[in-house]
């Protein structure tokens, strides 16, 4: 545990201060290199995988993998909880919805009809079905964005939402099928493509590169809202509800809403928002109200937004409906990761080069909104393959090409310490949520949530899965796990350091 504010002996704030102890505990499995980390919405749980195509979920009270398959025939590029399930995203061009029912076992059976313990790349699980693919573009490494929308609603005119938790319906942002440069949105699980080549004309005369990272999310907005057009008031008890932008003393005809927006990053080195106005091109979705919850992250995980489909029959222009917000250049190189903080206030960006950029998505006044819109920090470093913010928005984490792990505070990207294991290039890093939602149904095979495998931890094993983890992992095909500033007993989610 870090209990003080070590900065590394090569930062170039302060002096050199003790090197910060090495990671709570390793996790060893895969046999190629990790690409991706993802931890479950309950915290219980550590989804992981590799560029063979492996996945493992690691069940955090025993720091074994409960799954371990492979679930595609190239690398992983993303992995994300929907539906009931674990959406993975491969470089095989395809994405895949895994279920985990009462067929799904630990580990197939070797040998003469004995079933190993812990499942592996050798002994996979089995009775993982695939409940769901689609045909995506992944020849440019950009990692899907699963923007959730809440519950299903029935097919024809009449749409009666299911309020059970799953059966829910999402929106998957990934690159175009045609094109590198502009963004693709598709509906789970109609697989319609609801929104076409998003980004399309927004630089004329400008050389963007590929995408290299997306983020889509409902982002709050004061606007004049059209009668034709219903909205949906954020929940106020989320903590994913960011203040409304001011731009003087609203009107009647002006309402808080929330409006679908889009982050894209580029090869270029810039990142630009977009965001949507629905045309006569759309329907809407109806939903029901959000369900009530005591917990913020529960009431983000289930708040249901309207959205829009192309209405049937018509062809959607590219980019149809959306406008190009803002658009800052950060980097000097390629953008390789994007992240964006619990209360979509910030978003923050690290790429090729030594720079760490903050953006600000939300101007909270008129005086804000004159200030620049980005913050630039030079790192010791140069090459980083992925940003991650906590969820209470204190600090935030890189995953270095030097094999390292960097550690900043979010409100002045100050750096504040270097963790120092690996020895080869991180590729990806993840924090797990400090407000866990219900346990998690994803991986419900039937058994109990006190099996057997959590005997003999005790208090102190069943909390592990709540501690405040940082995982890292990369080339070495090893995640690190580490407890890294925990927030003091009483802080609240959001608030700076």
């Amino acid at each position: 545990m870090l209990s003080r504010s070590p900065l590394a002996p090569s930062s170039s704030r302060g002096t050199s201060a003790p090197t910060p102890p090495g990671p709570a505990y390793i996790l060893r499995g895969h046999n190629a290199p990790v690409s991706v980390l993802s931890f479950s919405r309950c915290a219980r749980y550590l989804m992981s995988g590799d560029t063979d195509g492996f996945v493992a979920v690691w069940d955090l009270r025993t720091f074994r993998p409960r799954y371990f398959w492979r679930a595609h025939d190239a690398g992983i590029l993303g992995i994300d909880e929907l539906d009931g399930g674990l959406l993975t995203q491969g470089r095989d061009n395809l994405l895949h919805l895994h279920s985990f029912g009462t067929n799904a076992s630990a580990s197939a059976t070797v040998g003469h009809g004995a079933a190993t313990a812990v499942p592996s790349p050798a002994s996979p699980s089995t009775g993982i079905d695939r409940a769901w693919s689609l045909d995506i573009n992944a020849m440019n490494f950009c990692r899907m964005s699963v923007c959730p929308l809440g519950g299903r609603s029935t097919k024809g005119k009449e749409r009666e939402v299911l309020e059970d938790e799953e059966g829910e319906e999402a929106l998957v942002a990934v690159p175009s099928l045609t094109k590198d440069d502009v963004v693709d949105v598709f509906h789970y699980p109609s697989k319609a493509r609801a929104h076409r080549s998003v980004g399309a004309g927004a630089f004329v005369g400008q050389k963007t590169g590929t995408v290299m990272a997306t983020h889509l999310f409902y982002l709050a907005s004061t606007s004049p809202a059209p009668a034709s057009t219903a909205v949906l008031p954020l929940d106020p008890t989320s903590t994913h509800s960011s203040p409304a932008p001011s731009r003087g003393p609203g009107t009647a005809a002006e309402r808080t809403t929330a409006a679908l927006h889009l982050l894209i990053a580029y090869e270029s080195g810039q990142l630009a928002l977009f965001r949507f106005t629905p045309t006569r091109s759309f329907d809407l979705v109806p939903v029901s109200p959000p369900i009530p919850s005591s917990s913020s992250s529960t009431a983000f995980a289930r708040q249901r937004h309207p959205h829009y489909l192309p209405r049937e029959g018509v062809r959607v222009d590219e980019s149809e409906g959306w406008e190009l917000v803002w658009v800052e250049k950060g980097h000097r190189d390629a953008i390789m990761s994007v992240a964006v903080s619990a209360g979509q206030r910030f978003a923050y960006s690290v790429g090729a080069d030594h720079h760490l950029v903050a953006y600000r998505l939300v101007d909270a006044n008129d005086a804000e909104a004159a200030l620049p819109r980005s913050h630039t920090e030079l790192t010791d470093s140069a090459g980083k393959a992925s940003v991650a913010v906590r969820q209470d928005g204190k600090v935030l984490a890189t995953a270095g090409w030097d094999g390292e792990a960097r550690i900043y505070k979010c409100k002045t990207l100050e750096p504040l310490a270097v963790l120092s294991h690996h020895r080869t290039s991180l590729q990806a890093a993840a924090f797990a949520p400090l407000s866990p939602a219900a346990p998690s149904t994803t991986f419900s095979d039937g058994r109990a949530e006190d099996d057997s495998e959590d005997e003999g931890e005790g208090e102190g094993g069943r909390a592990r899965s709540g501690r405040a983890w940082l995982a890292t992992g990369g080339q070495e095909a090893k995640i690190a796990l580490w407890e890294v500033y925990p927030p003091k007993a009483g802080s609240k989610a959001g608030k700076g350091v």
